[in-house]
């Protein structure tokens, strides 16, 4: 990366730019790129359009960002609004805030946090969510997948080594700083998870609803409801649970 023919650029108020290679881009007003921008650092703290693909080694959101093409960076945090409407890669992804990409994502590690939706398929090596709503229209596949359970959850289809879906704490809520009546009014920490298919090696679940769930060792665990269950080695079930039909596999 040719750092010397980038220049920084700070937007405050409302302004345009049309976009190109930059050092460190900021926006703390309300900031429009007329084309793709290319740069080493980005941080929203107003609210950032930007009409074509976004590259940054690292950025930030603590506002607003819009990016109207693709999203490709080494680091990214957003614990305000982000929202892609192409094909996103992010090598290290956390989030906070509510995040909606309109494509793919692809990851080496993912930390979902808030709302976090996919409309595409999520790839990552690890997957880790404490998202309060948690949706993934496509197949979520990842080496080591972890999620807390809040709200209504959904993802298409889980695909990956080891698997474990568990409800969640209200003590997330405390450190989220959220009042009390929010916590009855959605009564959040009572959802559950449906997905189609699950298939891993390690698999634990609580409070999934699910077609088939595929593994090597399965464990079923409390308020699940399962069609079907085919097993490799090991399955255990929470008397809890419903699952209508369990298989062993002779391989």
């Amino acid at each position: 990366m040719d750092l010397e023919k980038r220049q920084d650029i700070k937007i405050v108020g409302d302004n345009t730019s049309a976009g190109g290679l930059f050092n460190n881009v900021s926006v703390v007003g309300n900031g429009i790129f007329n084309s793709p921008v290319d740069c080493v650092y980005i941080k929203a703290v107003g609210d950032c359009t930007i009409n074509g693909d976004l590259k940054s080694v690292t950025g930030v959101v603590a506002g607003s960002i819009n990016v109207k093409g693709s999203l490709y960076a080494d680091m990214f945090k957003a614990s305000g609004n982000m929202t892609v409407d192409d094909n996103t890669s992010i090598k290290n992804l956390i989030t906070h805030g509510n995040t909606t990409i309109n494509g793919n994502i692809s990851s080496e590690k993912i930390d979902a946090n808030g709302y976090f939706t996919v409309e595409g398929n999520c790839n990552s090596d690890v997957f880790k969510s404490n998202s309060i709503v948690l949706k993934l229209n496509g197949l979520l596949n990842a080496d080591d997948i972890d999620i807390y359970i809040y709200g209504n959850n959904f993802v298409k289809e889980i695909g990956g080594e080891k698997i474990m879906i568990r409800r969640g704490s209200e003590s997330i809520f405390k450190r989220l700083k959220l009042i009390k009546s929010m916590l009855l009014s959605h009564d959040m920490c009572k959802g559950n998870l449906t997905t189609d298919v699950i298939e891993g090696d390690e698999i634990y679940l609580e409070y999934t609803t699910a077609k088939a769930v595929r593994g090597k060792n399965v464990t079923i665990g409390q308020g699940c409801n399962i069609e079907l269950v085919e097993y490799v080695d090991n399955f255990n079930q929470h008397n809890d649970s419903v699952v209508r039909e369990s298989k062993k596999i002779i391989l």
